[in-house]
């Protein structure tokens, strides 16, 4: 195989991945295995992810992270969900690692909220392993105190006490959002929008996670994804070989979808503007 191939392959398994066995009792860790089982699911809500690259994240448009390295952490709020027979409304997540982390360090912890039982947590496990058509092992699994407040549908703030702060912007600061929504790859979605990155940090030793990239990159997605999207290959990650543009297979999806593509330049120009002619860092 290729390293383009190679990189891509194991871009594409962080993406579409990220998730670890659930953790039986608040603030555990332990190592685990997610197994496929093909079984029907759906997942309705919104999400945030924050990662050191430039705006835009290269690593959406099948592109490589803008420094070599690329660690994302995800909030997940799942506000309707149905994994087989057990209801996962309401969950509240958050996975760090990143999507280009694995490729020089094996980075992956999963956050699950103290307040969802070992069945859901079990179940949202399974669902993810189905997304891939495989069974998954991941190092970190942890059940802690998550507090999360949305403000107006646009401020984000995310906590893990002595571990995460994450707050981001979909406004950047004005009455509405700026930025478009745009086609990008994502497990989740097929677009995204850009958001401002008002504070993004992680000190988790055990995970050997340790950094702050507050001011740097951050998106948003509407989450409305089913096992079926998966199954008839019409999710854009699916398409990725790590070429540094969206693959012959992406941009028919895209094209098919009607799906607004991103003008890098435009968007790059956009975020100087708005942090007021400050960089990426």
């Amino acid at each position: 195989m290729s390293r383009a191939k190679l990189l891509a392959a194991m871009i594409m398994v962080h993406l579409a991945l990220g998730v670890m066995l659930f953790a039986q009792s608040p603030g555990a860790e332990c190592a685990g295995m997610a197994h496929h089982e093909g079984a029907n699911w759906r997942l309705q809500g919104e999400g945030v992810v924050c990662c050191p690259c430039r705006v835009p994240c290269p690593c959406r448009s099948n592109g490589k992270a803008s420094y070599g390295h690329c660690e994302a952490t995800l909030f997940l709020r799942i506000k309707q969900g149905q994994y087989e027979n057990v209801n996962l409304d309401g969950m509240d997540l958050v996975e760090s690692g990143g999507m280009c982390a694995i490729i020089y360090h094996p980075l992956s912890v999963l956050y699950f909220s103290s307040s969802d039982s070992p069945e859901r947590q079990a179940a949202y496990m399974k669902l993810i392993s189905s997304s891939a058509s495989k069974s998954i092992s991941f190092p970190h699994v942890k059940t802690v105190s998550l507090s999360v407040q949305v403000v107006d549908a646009h401020l984000f703030k995310v906590s893990i006490p002595g571990i995460l702060e994450m707050e981001v912007d979909r406004n950047w600061g004005l009455s509405a959002p700026p930025m478009p929504m745009v086609a990008a790859s994502d497990a989740f979605a097929n677009m995204l929008q850009y958001v401002q990155n008002i504070r993004y940090s992680i000190h988790d030793p055990e995970a050997e996670l340790d950094f702050d990239y507050s001011h740097r990159q951050a998106n948003y997605r509407v989450v409305d994804v089913t096992d079926e999207q998966y199954r008839t290959k019409s999710m854009l990650i699916q398409y990725i070989d790590g070429s540094g543009w969206f693959s012959a297979g992406e941009m028919a999806l895209i094209k098919a979808q009607n799906l607004n593509l991103p003008d890098l330049a435009a968007l790059r120009e956009l975020a100087l503007r708005l942090r007021g002619g400050r960089g990426s860092q």
